[in-house]
């Protein structure tokens, strides 16, 4: 098969029947294959497709899935080695597919190619461009452009110094009809979805110019395009609107000053956090000083008026921000949790109000009310913390909506690089961006198969590509060479990551030290440990005895009814616990094939209390699964398996086996009495809003 024409429709009928018509007339029909994917229309279309045109490869999408994904959803199931992407209200001329083809066949470089485009009336439609600059944007977008019709910007970009009856390269072509060459489209990637419409074609043609193959304009070929984009007619319309969108992801993701301020958005970062925190601490100081005057009859002393605080909410300020500095609460973590940051922020504010009233004691200062500071608290770590996560919730949805991604390269052998994206981009909350691979084997120099080129061209790949960030894989380089890199990116101010072999050696309390002028990783005593297991088998006895009394009354109401039901109560598995022993696990019903599910069950709070289990562990594994626990996974039976833990408080409904052993051989090493009063607050909260998860492990096949 040489080409495979992939038409993305939506409401396409009236359209779409002229332009199928119009395939079955070229020259190399018999060579040619053609995928429609519907996006859900309503007005019958693949009905007309199913029925009048059965050797149409009909793909249906479910949804509106946008035009990006509609295309590359047709890739996907394409046999050609070529891609015409073809909008429904085309009709091709006769042997316009095939001098295209013929163009590509005899233009090795070339990764695009575009007919030229005409109206119904035959006039010239201007489809092939220059690329956007901001005099453009702004006489194309406002209206200056009906002012200023005869700008030399706008001309520029539209090409109207070329007489569009030649061949030529050019910048990027309008996505209604292009040839695509399928080596390309493996070298640069499929469409970039985050553009649901409009930019699709500018991004693809960028990238393909980036990955250096030719764009072309060949005006022998000619399609007639019937329709003229509505966003270009009206201001007020949705087509505009999705047309804005478009254009504010493709400036985000390909302009120089957004890479720039993406670069340093640590620094906005923080700024925007020590104003959203100084917000925070004044307006706590407001509700302490009016909650102080609203219970004056309690307090003996009379209350200085506002004014008197002014010198104090100045140090209040610059003391809470010097302590959140000093405690890393401007370190810009995305992976931080709001329950991390809560106890974060609660731990800043109790120690800043802590030398805030003892600063006001040495100083004898009796003018300020220290009962103010106490209430302070409270009412500092609740708007800081809500400030807080509204911020971090904001920028996940831009997140969410591709914006504010972080560009990564990713160093490596190609088979392993590919395997870590495919990673990187399911997982959407990390926000990041896979720009492509920096190839370290044999094969480095290739950049048509997909590798941004190799190690010794990793300056100009970074500037080229507008990289934030360089993830090394486990060996990929050298020592010697890597320290080079890190220097490398120190000066170019990119982050560099590198995948270890050695996870295990990455514990809460590593750090690294110097020994004689060399760097180690230093494990210094955990001198909290055994106090930290006291208050946690502590905290074990006082849950498990206030939640099995708790459940005394639900369980006996439970037995009664299993009774008169003819049931038996409680289903029973052998499961592993501390030491690997085994010990039978109780859930209500048949439901403890994934463990336990209730939380109102009186033998499985006796398990926690007798110490069998403990309220907070990792997952507690069926005894007949050992077998599938490796080696370096056994420690994991070094504690008591848990009530709840990381396996229950996550999102995933399912979870992969070796998932599963990373999550708990991650809770087993960074243990700490901390984390587990992290992960009971989390599951209490997803009690409260109904968040009741029930783990079921991946089939393995």
């Amino acid at each position: 098969m040489d080409i495979s024409v992939i038409i993305v429709s939506y409401n396409s009928r009236a359209d779409l029947e002229p332009c199928l018509e119009s395939l079955k007339k070229q020259s190399l029909f018999d060579r040619t294959e053609v995928v429609v994917v519907d996006n859900a229309s309503t007005d019958g279309t693949p009905e007309m497709v199913r029925d009048r045109y059965p050797w149409v490869n009909l793909r249906l999408s479910g949804r509106n899935v946008g035009y990006s994904r509609g295309v590359n959803l047709g890739m996907q199931v394409a046999q050609g080695r070529y891609f015409l992407v073809l909008n429904p209200d085309t009709v091709v001329r006769e042997h316009s597919i095939e001098k295209l083809f013929q163009f590509m066949e005899h233009t090795p470089d070339a990764g695009v190619v575009g007919p030229k485009l005409i109206f119904n009336d035959g006039n010239v439609q201007y489809s092939c461009r220059r690329f956007y600059n901001w005099k453009v944007l702004i006489l194309r977008r406002t209206f200056l452009g009906r002012i200023f019709k005869n700008s030399t910007a706008i001309s520029e970009h539209l090409m109207l110094d070329y007489d569009h009856e030649t061949t030529t390269a050019v910048d990027w072509i309008i996505g209604a009809c292009m040839l695509v060459r399928r080596q390309a489209v493996e070298s640069v990637g499929p469409m970039d979805e985050r553009f649901f419409l409009y930019f699709e074609d500018v991004d693809w043609c960028y990238r393909m110019k980036q990955k250096e193959w030719g764009v072309y304009y060949c005006p022998e070929a000619v399609v007639v395009h019937g329709y003229e984009r509505e966003s270009a007619q009206s201001v007020i319309n949705r087509s505009f609107v999705a047309h804005l969108a478009s254009l504010i992801r493709y400036y985000e993701k390909w302009n120089f000053v957004f890479y720039m301020l993406k670069k340093y958005r640590e620094v906005v970062k923080i700024l925007l956090f020590v104003v959203v925190d100084i917000v925070a601490f004044n307006v706590a100081f407001l509700s302490a000083y009016n909650l102080r005057i609203l219970l004056g009859d309690v307090f003996v002393k009379p209350i200085f008026e506002i004014g008197v605080y002014e010198r104090f909410v100045v140090f209040e300020n610059l003391l809470f921000i010097f302590v959140y500095f000093s405690l890393g609460l401007y370190k810009i973590r995305r992976e931080t949790s709001a329950v991390d940051e809560l106890f974060r922020i609660g731990k800043a504010i109790v120690l800043a109000s802590i030398l805030l009233m003892a600063s006001t004691y040495l100083s004898q200062i009796r003018t300020y009310s220290r009962v103010v500071v106490i209430f302070l608290v409270p009412f500092a770590i609740s708007y800081d913390w809500i400030l807080r996560t509204l911020v971090r919730r904001l920028h996940r949805g831009l997140i969410s909506q591709k914006i504010d991604l972080k560009r990564v390269c990713i160093v490596g052998p190609m088979d392993k690089a590919r395997e870590l994206e495919e990673r990187l981009v399911l997982d959407t909350s990390l926000g990041i961006d896979v720009v492509g691979v920096v190839e370290t084997s044999e094969n480095a120099g290739e950049v048509g198969g997909g590798s941004l080129g190799d190690l010794s061209r990793i300056g100009e790949i970074i500037d080229r590509f507008l990289i934030h960030e360089l993830v090394f894989l486990p060996g990929a380089v050298p020592e010697g060479k890597l320290a080079e890199l890190v220097r490398l990116g120190r000066r170019r101010v990119i982050d560099i990551s590198v995948l270890t072999d050695y996870s295990g050696l990455v514990v809460h309390q590593a750090t690294v030290a110097n020994l004689a002028g060399r760097p180690v990783i230093a494990y210094r005593r955990d001198t909290r440990y055994a106090l930290d297991r006291f208050a946690k088998r502590l905290l074990d006895i006082v849950l498990g005895t206030g939640f099995l009394v708790a459940s005394v009354p639900f369980s006996v109401v439970y037995l009664l009814y299993s009774s008169i039901r003819g049931s038996a109560p409680y289903a029973w598995e052998s499961r592993l616990g501390l030491g690997g022993k085994s010990f039978m696990l109780p859930a209500a019903g048949a439901r403890s094939s994934n463990g336990p599910s209730d939380i109102v069950n009186l033998p499985l709070f006796w398990l926690v209390i007798v110490g069998r289990m403990s309220i907070v562990g990792p997952y507690p594994f069926p005894a007949l699964g050992v077998a599938l626990v490796d080696r370096a996974a056994k420690f994991r039976f070094d504690v008591r398996p848990g009530i709840t833990g990381y396996w229950r408080v996550g999102e995933e409904q399912e979870i992969a086996l070796d998932e599963l052993l990373a999550q708990d051989a991650n809770y087993t090493r960074n243990w700490s009495f901390v984390e587990d009063v992290k992960i009971l607050v989390i599951t209490f909260g997803n009690i409260l809003m109904g968040k009741k998860r029930s783990l079921r492990l991946k089939d393995p096949s």
